[in-house]
């Protein structure tokens, strides 16, 4: 087993979430609230499941399985439209059979295709334009509400968009298109055909491109009905999905539901790079998150050979997820400032390998003015205002966690006390600086580098100096939340309230501790767990298996 480590006292441990109540995201769902199932059927599997008796009746088979609650009947998906009296009759199969009953579309070869992505198409194309139109008005004489999966965006540079942008840069003109796209030629439609309709927009889970692709979070949100949230977390190992975090999912989750509040309708992911294992992470994160509704994608892929153990895994853990969806809300931790439409610069992902370092993060769309700490990177350069901003926060004395790349940037900025000595010297991974009434602590890219898993299912073994690095991020953060001071990379921890949650996302046994502030000798009580976590018999030490989760509060001392 990994670890062995300093636990905060209870006390301690109250006092840290205490102390972060004052950035506590409204919750939601309602404590005590449980998830519902859902699944979308795409067009294609409409036309080979649903077209007879049988094959609805087998579609059904496979909702009652997972105890799903809701459908979501596509309309339209890579350059074929349903037959509409198919639709129709699903729709109603379904509804006679108590389930809730909405439309999808996926807009993936539409006509003219994108430059870039050949799947994605041109939305600066007049036909483009007038076909997406009259898809959503046959999907809203159906439906009463729609889904709008996450393709739709653009990245053409064809000689059309490249004259209708004129001046604006590539984002301003995407951005700019999108939203009128959605206006003229998705809502209005729309809601020719059908007043009452309501739209979601699907966000895709690769939230540092959404400036490149004409995703407009702010604009877009305030525009549709209601949103969704791409949650896919794939095999972390795999190069062909970029070696991303578990930590992702939670995080795209939680920043789009502080932009979009009670808009934000659920999380989604799908099967595909993964194993039943990382498959049952996405639900796990996706709940820790507190989605109100998971949506499974999709039934005719979920109900096939090739994926029947992912299926199987969910199947068995089902009602361990219902009871953790009913303990989750009032999430807290470090602010982490990502304002909208804000580019990564060379820092993609950074928060995400933050979180896997069991240090919580609380994801913000706006400057942290009120909280005592928060972790900036090069994403806050967005904000044309930040260094005035971040430099009134120091002056209250706030404590600003920053990355390496951003301290490089702001090193001599005039306008920031203290930044003569902001980059960090050569060999060194961890700094603390004084300024003004407030603190500024560097953190070296190498230790959140400790969170990648390679090719072959490895993660770099820290050096001593990357150890103590680590452990004195770690220390710091402790002084306002709770943290694992001895917990090995890829393990997070999930403030929630008085409650902490733990997930292990290694491929090995991890005992750990909790820290807060105070001192040791806290006492834990177990409050929910995974098959084969729990705590130790001295009430302090967390066991967790592979990709195992546990939640505690402090219990007697």
């Amino acid at each position: 087993m990994h670890g062995c480590g300093i636990l905060g006292k209870a006390s301690g441990l109250q006092i840290a979430l205490a102390a972060l109540v004052f950035f506590v995201v409204s919750p939601s769902p309602a404590p005590g609230s449980s998830v519902r199932w859902s699944t979308i059927i795409t067009a294609q599997t409409v036309r080979d499941m649903l077209s007879t008796p049988r094959g609805r009746e087998q579609a059904l088979q496979f909702c009652r399985r997972l105890h799903i609650k809701k459908v979501y009947v596509e309309v339209f998906r890579d350059g074929y439209e349903a037959d509409l009296g198919t639709l129709a009759t699903a729709r109603n199969f379904f509804s006679r059979a108590g389930l809730a009953v909405s439309g999808a579309v996926a807009t993936t070869q539409l006509g003219k295709p994108s430059t870039g992505w050949k799947i994605v198409a041109c939305y600066t194309d007049r036909g483009n334009q007038q076909r997406l139109a009259n898809i959503f008005r046959d999907a809203a004489g159906l439906f009463n509400e729609i889904i709008l999966d996450d393709f739709f965006f653009t990245d053409c540079q064809c000689s059309e968009c490249a004259a209708a942008k004129g001046s604006l840069s590539w984002p301003q003109y995407r951005k700019k298109l999108m939203l009128q796209v959605s206006r003229e030629d998705v809502i209005l439609p729309a809601r020719e055909v059908n007043p009452h309709v309501r739209i979601i927009l699907k966000y895709p889970q690769w939230y540092d491109k959404f400036q490149d692709r004409g995703y407009g979070v702010s604009a877009e949100t305030k525009l549709y009905d209601r949103i969704w949230v791409g949650t896919e977390l794939r095999d972390p190992s795999s190069q062909d999905w970029g070696h991303k975090q578990q930590y992702m999912g939670f995080f795209i989750y939680r920043w789009l539901h502080d932009i979009g509040g009670q808009k934000t309708g659920g999380a989604w992911f799908d099967p595909y790079g993964t194993n039943p294992t990382f498959y049952l992470d996405q639900a796990y994160v996706s709940i820790l998150a507190g989605a109100p509704e998971v949506l499974l994608f999709n039934l005719g892929s979920l109900d096939s050979p090739q994926y029947s153990g992912q299926v199987n895994a969910l199947v068995s853990r089902e009602s361990n997820l219902v009871e953790l969806s009913g303990l989750v809300s009032d999430w807290r931790g470090i602010p982490a400032y990502k304002p909208p439409s804000s580019d990564p610069g060379t820092e993609p992902d950074i928060f995400d390998e933050i979180g896997m370092l069991s240090v919580p993060l609380l994801p913000t769309s706006t400057f942290p003015a009120q909280a005592p700490v928060a972790f900036f990177a090069d994403y806050a350069l967005t904000d044309a205002n930040f260094v005035p901003e971040l430099a009134e926060f120091l002056n209250r004395g706030g404590t600003a966690f920053m990355s390496e790349d951003l301290a490089h940037r702001l090193n001599r900025d005039p306008r920031l006390p203290g930044s003569q000595h902001l980059e960090l010297e050569e060999g060194k991974y961890f700094k603390s600086i004084g300024v003004e009434h407030g603190r500024i602590i560097v953190v070296s890219d190498a230790v959140l580098g400790l969170t990648y898993v390679d090719s072959k299912d490895r993660i770099e073994q820290p050096t001593p100096s990357l150890r103590a690095a680590l452990f004195s991020l770690r220390e710091a953060v402790r002084n306002y939340a709770p943290v694992s001071l001895d917990a090995p990379p890829r393990v997070a921890v999930f403030p929630m309230g008085r409650r902490v949650a733990v997930m292990n996302f290694t491929e090995l046994p991890v005992a750990c501790h909790l820290a807060g502030p105070g001192e040791s000798g806290a006492l834990l009580k177990q409050v929910f767990s995974t098959p084969g976590a729990s705590l130790a018999g001295d009430h302090k030490r967390l066991l967790l298996p592979p990709h195992g989760l546990l939640v505690v509060e402090p219990g007697a001392t």
